[in-house]
């Protein structure tokens, strides 16, 4: 190589190697920033499922919590006012969310538990009232409990209303009763779902998913802008649409990383070490932050078991492989014993802890290819495919019995629950999965009621036979 070969080369060798860093920091920088914004947008995706995943269960908390007192009247065909008030007073004070609780045969409000400031309630129709009766038709035409509003109230304040019709068994056919009526707490609802936090980085709206133009929180302008997504909340009947836009734009808060990460390019090309450290950081958080979010809108966050939405996917393939191979599904609807006196006397954080190891000790007690869902408080479901005999589900249920009798040992103190078992068979008992849930929730009842077994099958009370 001659001199002026020599030259060129020392001079230009420098030069592109410079190139080559500046050009490799700066696309590294424009990589880094796309990386940011959906690291941003992920972890938005995940609050926003958190937001869903609080105002499900706190209306499936409230919703379910008045089965026992419908229960009752479907049992004995009526309720004492005194027993009423008693039991209405013990469910308020579990739940505050529930604003009133009222009972109305023949869809004429005739109990109303607290009286006070709710007296215009008494004798109203509910069928023919002119904002609450097509809510009341809809669920007479279904005949299943249903979720209206919100509303505003005329005492004051915004609610759900939520409303079970009450059918009573005579024979081999249904008599109608009435319906019980529970407003649900709007504005707590939001409370508990975080959406008042001050430090809740989005601005959220939700609407009817049946009716988008009745937007109930938030602005409607808020679904059409560009950087909105969106989730959905189950209701009893139906669904509601969450959408939600980060307060601040995408890339803002990695706007200065980025522009002195192309600075720094500019003076010392080593520094691309650690902006690819950086970036492959950035991306591993990345895909936690995604299966994080897969694994919200899946599973129970206390317990990882699956969620409603989950279970009825696996429900739908069980029942499609049953029809194909002409066997039966059994559903196993699973109330906890005792456990409401464990969250009385140590409270719900001791409680959550015993809800933890009886799903723990569930998962253990049955197959691999076994489904158990929590579908909230202290209730269960477990699917069970390929049922033979009667004799097979027998067993399962008595491994989830003896599995909860030694104690649960928190702290130093033994927590004793049991569990009642209320069995249901595809396709006998029911077809669909709400048919299926209902039969296993009678049967369960009837197990908690009777008192003389822990489980019991659809099949073998009047409920069950045609």
């Amino acid at each position: 190589m001659n001199i002026k070969h020599l030259t060129l080369y020392k001079f230009f060798a420098p030069i592109l190697v410079g190139v080559i860093v500046i050009v490799l920091f700066f696309s590294m920088s424009n990589l880094y920033k796309n990386t940011a914004i959906e690291q941003e947008r992920a972890t938005h995706i995940e609050r926003l499922a958190e937001i869903r995943a609080k105002i499900e269960g706190s209306l499936n908390g409230a919703t379910n919590l008045t089965m026992g007192l419908i229960a009752h009247i479907r049992v004995t065909g009526n309720i004492e006012p005194s027993l009423f008030e008693n039991l209405s007073n013990e469910l308020l004070i579990e739940n505050p969310l529930i604003r009133n609780i009222t009972l109305a045969p023949q869809n004429v409000i005739q109990y109303v538990f607290p009286l006070e400031n709710n007296e215009a309630a008494l004798g109203l129709d509910l069928l023919n009232h002119p904002f609450q009766g097509a809510a009341t038709r809809t669920m007479l035409e279904t005949q299943q409990p249903i979720l209206a509003g919100p509303f505003d109230l005329a005492q004051g304040g915004v609610a759900v209303i939520h409303r079970v019709p009450i059918y009573i068994q005579e024979a081999s056919e249904k008599r109608y009763w009435g319906l019980m009526s529970t407003p649900i707490d709007f504005s707590e609802l939001i409370e508990k779902a975080g959406l008042n936090d001050p430090q809740l980085d989005l601005r959220v709206s939700m609407r009817s998913t049946a009716d988008p133009s009745k937007v109930f929180y938030g602005q409607a302008s808020l679904f059409s802008e560009p950087d909105v997504f969106t989730t959905q909340v189950s209701i009893l009947n139906g669904s509601w649409d969450i959408a939600a836009v980060p307060k601040a734009p995408y890339g803002h808060s990695a706007s200065n990383l980025v522009l002195g990460a192309k600075i720094a390019g500019l003076v010392l090309g080593l520094l691309t070490g650690f902006l690819t450290f950086q970036l492959i950081a950035t991306t591993e958080k990345l895909h936690h932050s995604q299966q994080r979010y897969q694994n919200l809108a899946q599973h129970d966050g206390l317990t990882g078991l699956p969620n409603r939405s989950m279970f009825q996917e696996l429900y739908r393939s069980a029942i499609a492989r049953a029809q194909r191979k002409q066997y039966r599904v059994a559903l196993l609807f699973m109330d906890l014993n005792k456990f409401k006196q464990v969250n009385d006397e140590f409270g719900h954080q001791v409680g959550d802890v015993v809800l933890k190891e009886v799903a723990n000790r569930f998962r253990q007690a049955t197959r691999g290819s076994d489904a158990v869902m929590r579908i909230g408080g202290d209730e269960f479901i477990l699917l069970l495919e390929d049922i033979k005999e009667r004799s097979g589900v027998q067993c399962v249920a008595e491994k989830i019995i003896e599995s909860l009798r030694e104690p649960i040992e928190i702290e130093g103190y033994k927590h004793y629950v049991g569990v009642s078992i209320g069995i249901a068979l595809y396709p006998q008992d029911g077809q669909s999965f709400q048919e299926l849930i209902s039969a296993g929730d009678k049967a369960m009842y009837t197990a908690k009621r009777e008192g003389k077994t822990d489980i019991y099958w659809y099949s073998d009370s009047s409920h069950g036979r045609s």
